[in-house]
C-alpha cells in the first residue's frame, strides 16, 4: 500500500513542499524526514502564539525536527546553542513542531485522522529477558481524555505503527460528548515516554456546544497553552524518572544527541508555552480570557499562578479539569497544579493597580507562591515598576531563597502538594503584558451550573453494590506493579507488570454500570513515596469522579471529575460509569517511563455495545444523552448544588474513612476527638455506647473495637505527622471500627 495523502518515509524525494527536508546518511538521526523549518534556539520573550488548528480529516507525520538550548543569551552558562534531533508531529502543509497543530472536533463528528510514521529503522527492538524502552520509532495515537472507544481503528493502544508504515483512524465522538479540553500524542508501549516526552504530541479540543454555556463564557476570548517540557537531565530526578536523552540510551536510539555524537546532558528542565520559551501574551486591563492549560508532559509537576506584585492583580477562576466542567462554577482559586497529562481550564482576569493604565504580570510555576519579600516588593518606586512591566527581572528571585533558579526543581513541603514525591519545576511561564482598556474592567463571572450528559452526573451520593467495587493498588517504584482486587478493603490484589501487549486483563466490568475502587498504594506501608503521591493514575476511555479525597482545598477538592490524579496523600476513593464501549479500559501511571516499565493494566469491559447507565435520569433528571438537552441554570450567591452537612459516622470493622464517606460527600479530613469531652459529642452522634474509653496515639483513632472499648486520638505532634494530616486512608485493624467525619451531602 502507499500512503493517502503523504510520501511515505521510504520515499527519495521531499514529503512536501514547505521546507520538509529528508537527508541520506548512515544514522538514524539523519535518515528520518526533518523539519528545518523553525529550528528553536528557545529565543526569549517571543510574543505568544498559538498552535495551528485543523479539523478532520486530518493527516499527521511523525517526523524528527531540530530543537536548540538557549543560547548564552538566555543562560549564560551555555557558550553557544546544542542542538539535537527530537520526534514531532507534522501535516502534509505544516512542518514539525513542538507541538504539534491543534485539533479541533465537534460532538457527533468522526474525527479521522492518518497517522503516518515518517520514521526510520534502525528501531532496536525489545530484549525479552528485559523489556524496558526499545521499538523507540515503533509509534501509534493515543486520543488523551476522549470518551471514545478502544477498539479497532479507534483509541486503541494495541495497535502499532512500524517505521514506514501508517493507519487510518475514525474516531467517533458521540452526540452527548461534553465539550473540553484534551490532548493527543503517542502510546507505543516501551517507547511512549520518548516519544510524547520528546515533543510528539498536541492540543485536542472538543468544541462547546453553543447554548451550553453562559453567553460570557462562550464568548470569552481564549488562549490554548500547550505546555512542554524540555529535559534535558541525564541522572534521574526521583523514583527512577529519567530525561529525554537518557531513556534515549536506553532504548539504543540515536536521537537527543548533540553535534558532537553524544547525548545530551545538561542538569536542566525548560517549560515551553506553544514551543516558545517564556512568551509574552499581550491582553487588556479587566478583560477576561479563557486559558486552555494543557501540560503535554510525561514526568515532573507544575504548581502554576499569576505572580502577584503591585502592578497588577490577576483573578484565577476555574472552570474545568482533565477537560470535565466543574459541577458548580467558575471557583476561585489561588494556585492551579498539574501532573503529567493534566488539563485545567481556567479564567484569568489581570487589572492594573495604583490607578495604571499599563501593567505587567507573570504567569510562574513554583512548589510554593511567595510570601517573604512581598513588603520588598511594595516599596518598589514607580520606575521600577516601569522596568517590571519590561520585564527585566523574573518574580521567582523574591522567594527568598538563594537556591531557587529557572529551570529548578524543588520538592513541595508545604500546601496542596504536601506529600508528593515528585519535583515541581520553577519557572516563568508567561509575561503578561497588560495594554488600557477602552471599555474599563468587565464584571466578576456569575455562578453557575450546566446541564451534564447523563455519563458525568454526580455520583457521590449512589450507592455502589459490593459487586462492583474494587481496589486499585499502585506499587512502588522499583516494582512497577498495579493490582488488583475486587473488594475495597481486605482479600488480596493481584497483578503483574504488562511486559508486553499480550498480557490478560487485570479485571472484568460490564458496561452500563456504576464502579467504585480505592486508587492506593499497598495496604499496610507508608502512604508517602506509594500510591497516588508518586504515581499519576491515568484512565483511558471512561473518566472518574473523585467522591473522597483528603487534604481539600480550592483546587483539590471531591466530586471533582478527573482522568488523570495525582495527590500527596497516596489515597483516593473514586467512582466512574462505564459508559457505552466495551473492550479494552487501559490504566497505567502517567510518569510514561513507569508505563513503559510494564506499569500498567487494563479491564476487560463486556456487554452490549451502547448500553449505558439507566438510573443516570434519577441521579439528575436534566442529564442529557442527545445535544437537544445543553443548557445552563445561573446559581443564587453562595449557592450549592448539594448542602454539606459534615456529621459523624462509624465506619465497618476494618474500613478506613474514604470507604466509610465514599456515599456521603467523602472523608473531611480535619482535626480528631483528642479529649474525652470531644469524644463524647461524637458518640452521641453515632449512638455508640463504649464500655470504657481510653486515649490512643494509633492513627486509626478515634475508633471503637469489638466488646465496645473506645480510642480518641492522643499522637498529634509525634514523628508521624505525615499520618496525622493523611489520617482518612489509614485502615483499621479487622476487629475495629473507625470514627469518621464525613462531609456529608
Amino acid at each position: 500500500d502507499s500512503c493517502p495523502g503523504a510520501k511515505c518515509a521510504h520515499d527519495d524525494a521531499a514529503s512536501d513542499d514547505v521546507g520538509l527536508l529528508q537527508q541520506r546518511a548512515h544514522s538514524d538521526v539523519t535518515s528520518h524526514v526533518h523539519s528545518e523549518v523553525g529550528v528553536w534556539a528557545l529565543e526569549e520573550e517571543p510574543d505568544f502564539r498559538e498552535p495551528p488548528v485543523v479539523r478532520s480529516p486530518v493527516t499527521l507525520n511523525m517526523m524528527t525536527m531540530k530543537l536548540c538550548l538557549p543560547d548564552s543569551k538566555v543562560r549564560k552558562k551555555y557558550s553557544q546553542a546544542d542542538c539535537w534531533y527530537t520526534r514531532a508531529y507534522g501535516t502534509n502543509k505544516l512542518p514539525a513542531s513542538i507541538p504539534g497543530p491543534t485539533i479541533r472536533v465537534k460532538p457527533g463528528e468522526t474525527l479521522k485522522v492518518t497517522m503516518v510514521n515518517q520514521l526510520r529503522y534502525p528501531s532496536p527492538g525489545c530484549d525479552p529477558l528485559n523489556l524496558g524502552f526499545c521499538d523507540a520509532n515503533t509509534t501509534n495515537l493515543h486520543t488523551h481524555g476522549l470518551h471514545v472507544s478502544a477498539r479497532g481503528n479507534q483509541d486503541s493502544v494495541f495497535e502499532h505503527i512500524k517505521p514506514g508504515g501508517w493507519k487510518k483512524y475514525a474516531f467517533e465522538v458521540v452526540p452527548y460528548h461534553m465539550g473540553g479540553t484534551h490532548w493527543y500524542h503517542p502510546h507505543s508501549h516501551h517507547a511512549a515516554a520518548i516519544q510524547a516526552g520528546g515533543g510528539a504530541h498536541g492540543a485536542l479540543i472538543v468544541d462547546d456546544v453553543p447554548g451550553s454555556l453562559p453567553p460570557e463564557i462562550e464568548g470569552m476570548e481564549e488562549k490554548i497553552m500547550v505546555m512542554s517540557l524540555v529535559d534535558s537531565a541525564w541522572k534521574a530526578h526521583t523514583n527512577g524518572v529519567y530525561g529525554m536523552s537518557r531513556l534515549e540510551s536506553m532504548a539504543k536510539s540515536n536521537l537527543w544527541k548533540t553535534q558532537k555524537g553524544k547525548y545530551l546532558d545538561v542538569d536542566d528542565v525548560a517549560v515551553l508555552v506553544n514551543g516558545q520559551f517564556k512568551p509574552k501574551l499581550k491582553i487588556v486591563n479587566g478583560k477576561w480570557y479563557r486559558l486552555r492549560m494543557v501540560f503535554a508532559a510525561v514526568e515532573l509537576v507544575l504548581g502554576v499562578f499569576p505572580f502577584f506584585g503591585t502592578s497588577a492583580s490577576c483573578d484565577f477562576q476555574l472552570l474545568a479539569k482533565d477537560g470535565i466542567y466543574l459541577h458548580e462554577m467558575p471557583r476561585t482559586v489561588k494556585r492551579i497544579f498539574f501532573a503529567s497529562g493534566n488539563r485545567v481550564d481556567v479564567a484569568l482576569r489581570c487589572t492594573c493597580t495604583n490607578r495604571m493604565q499599563e501593567c505587567s504580570s507573570h504567569l510562574v510555576t513554583a512548589s510554593h507562591q511567595p510570601s517573604t519579600k512581598m513588603k520588598e516588593i511594595r516599596q518598589k518606586t514607580e520606575n521600577e515598576l516601569q522596568k517590571e512591566r519590561h520585564f527585566q527581572k523574573s518574580p521567582l528571585s523574591i522567594f527568598g531563597k538563594k537556591s531557587r533558579r529557572e529551570g529548578g526543581l524543588h520538592s513541595e513541603n508545604e500546601g496542596p502538594l504536601k506529600g508528593i514525591d515528585e519535583k515541581v519545576v520553577e519557572q516563568d511561564l508567561l509575561l503578561l503584558d497588560i495594554s488600557a482598556s477602552p471599555n474599563g474592567p468587565e464584571p466578576d463571572l456569575r455562578s453557575f451550573k450546566i446541564n451534564r450528559p447523563c455519563y458525568l452526573v454526580d455520583l457521590r451520593s449512589v450507592k455502589v453494590p459490593r459487586r462492583n467495587q474494587g481496589r486499585i493498588e499502585l506499587m512502588n517504584p522499583i516494582d512497577f506493579r498495579i493490582r488488583y482486587a475486587t473488594q475495597l478493603t481486605g482479600g488480596q490484589a493481584a497483578g503483574h507488570q504488562m511486559k508486553t501487549m499480550k498480557e490478560g486483563p487485570l479485571g472484568t466490568l460490564k458496561v452500563g454500570q456504576v464502579y467504585e475502587w480505592s486508587i492506593r498504594g499497598p495496604p499496610g506501608r507508608a502512604n508517602d513515596n506509594h500510591g497516588l503521591s508518586i504515581h499519576p493514575f491515568h484512565m483511558h476511555v471512561n473518566p472518574f469522579q473523585v467522591v473522597s479525597l483528603e487534604s481539600w482545598n480550592d483546587f483539590y477538592r471531591a466530586g471533582d471529575w478527573h482522568d488523570t490524579l495525582l495527590h500527596g496523600s497516596g489515597h483516593a476513593l473514586v467512582k466512574t460509569q462505564t459508559n457505552t464501549f466495551t473492550g479494552h479500559a487501559i490504566f497505567h501511571c502517567h510518569l510514561l517511563d513507569h508505563e513503559d516499565m510494564g506499569m500498567m493494566g487494563y479491564f476487560d469491559i463486556k456487554g452490549r455495545e451502547g448500553s449505558y447507565w439507566k438510573d443516570a435520569k434519577k441521579v439528575d433528571p436534566t442529564c442529557y444523552r442527545d445535544q437537544s438537552g445543553v443548557g445552563f441554570t445561573y446559581l443564587k450567591k453562595g449557592g450549592g448544588l448539594l448542602e454539606v452537612q459534615p456529621r459523624w459516622v462509624t465506619g465497618a470493622p476494618g474500613e478506613n474513612c474514604h470507604i466509610a464517606c465514599g456515599d456521603l460527600g467523602g472523608c473531611a479530613a480535619g482535626l480528631r476527638p483528642s479529649t474525652r469531652h470531644e469524644l463524647d459529642a461524637v458518640l452521641r452522634q453515632t449512638g455508640i455506647s463504649c464500655s470504657n474509653i481510653t486515649a490512643s496515639t494509633a492513627l486509626h483513632a478515634p475508633s471503637v473495637v469489638q466488646g465496645g472499648a473506645c480510642s480518641f486520638f492522643s499522637g498529634h505532634g509525634t514523628a508521624a505527622d505525615f499520618e496525622e494530616e493523611y489520617h482518612c486512608g489509614v485502615d483499621p485493624p479487622a476487629d475495629a471500627s473507625r470514627f469518621c467525619q464525613c462531609q456529608g451531602i
